[in-house]
């Protein structure tokens, strides 16, 4: 069946809601124990317009975390600053914890967990290459995969802990201690 193109503002909102619904019920019972019948009936909606948004299960998640995903890039690339995008990650966080929540918690050996993290990976390559010739800088192939994937590595956790926690820090303080750790270290943090 054919999913719909050109939507309307009521379409964006149902795929909003089957979104918000999907997180909801993987936050209570898990991924795996979902159904398209237990998405729709929370979601008071027929199959059928479920059927019009997504092909699946696995269709409306991965639409929602690569929606999510463009949507922090976009604003990352707008920030300025000592450690551009991180406080618009950190606010992006906030503003949908729970999808955030759902995607951190992923066993990262799942098929949906490697999707994000390749797709997250690449957008991050995407803006170490753009820092890079921003400041006329140059690192191996090998030497940015080794930086993007310790600061994923690293940002994954420390979003996690942040989120779990209730978010004990703000914003741009959680932006100031993850960039003195991925900059100094503990030293960055112990001596401040």
């Amino acid at each position: 069946m054919a999913r719909l193109k050109n939507l309307t503002e009521r379409g964006h909102e149902t795929q909003r809601h089957l979104r918000d619904v999907l997180v909801q019920l993987v936050l209570e019972k898990g991924y795996e124990a979902i159904s398209i019948k237990d998405i729709t009936e929370r979601a008071e909606v027929d199959r059928s317009t479920f059927y019009l948004h997504f092909s699946d299960k696995h269709d409306l998640f991965t639409k929602s975390y690569q929606q999510l995903v463009d949507d922090l890039f976009a604003h990352t690339q707008q920030s300025t600053g000592a450690f551009p995008g991180l406080t618009v990650l950190f606010e992006h966080m906030s503003q949908h914890a729970d999808l955030y929540r759902v995607l951190l918690h992923m066993d990262i050996s799942l098929p949906h967990a490697q999707r994000l993290n390749k797709y997250i990976t690449q957008n991050m390559l995407t803006v170490l290459e753009q820092r890079l010739q921003q400041f006329d800088k140059t690192l191996s192939a090998t030497d940015k995969a080794m930086v993007v994937s310790y600061v994923t590595s690293s940002l994954r956790g420390t979003a996690r802990w942040w989120l779990e926690a209730g978010q004990p820090y703000s914003a741009t303080v959680i932006t100031e201690r993850f960039a003195k750790l991925i900059t100094q270290g503990i030293a960055g943090l112990v001596l401040s």
